[in-house]
């Protein structure tokens, strides 16, 4: 908690869950604002209700939250994966699996903003709930978890100081 900039760089070390939340709610307020940038610099809010019972619109503003998912996921994807990785130490894993997810989630987005994929197909039905489920995996194992006692392979436990 005391190295705030240095949780988002690097990746040696452990960290606890405050400070992996403290992280997470940050790079959420940055998502945020970089979405309301993007949305601005690609023109056009959200379709009204009518619009996306168009096919067309629907699958328009499905690629454009794509690309904007894409930009902003490549952006904070660094900062994440080294919180990450610090918080799986913490619980003496590699962080192999937390890096799978931002990958997983960068591929995905990337899909959709190509339009390979749109929202009422069964693919993207499938994958978007396997991509549920390793992601509520991974918060846990994250996020509500407590890490090994103790020091551990990857460093001494950042709750005894």
């Amino acid at each position: 908690m005391n190295n705030l900039v240095g949780n988002f760089t690097g990746m040696d070390g452990r960290i606890n869950r405050q400070a992996w939340w403290i992280g997470v709610v940050v790079l959420i307020v940055v998502a945020i604002v970089l979405n309301f940038i993007l949305g601005a610099i690609l023109g056009g809010g959200m379709p009204s209700i009518e619009q996306l019972m168009d096919p067309a619109v629907m699958a328009a503003y499905a690629q454009k939250q794509g690309w904007i998912s894409l930009i902003i996921g490549l952006i904070t994807a660094y900062p994440y994966i080294a919180l990450s990785v610090k918080r799986r130490h913490d619980r003496d894993n590699n962080g192999y699996d937390a890096i799978g997810l931002i990958v997983f989630s960068l591929l995905w987005s990337l899909v959709q903003a190509l339009g390979f994929v749109g929202s009422t197909n069964p693919v993207y039905m499938i994958v978007s709930v396997i991509f549920l489920i390793y992601a509520i995996y991974i918060l846990v194992q994250l996020g509500f978890l407590k890490g090994t006692a103790g020091p551990n392979s990857y460093g001494p436990d950042p709750l005894q100081g």
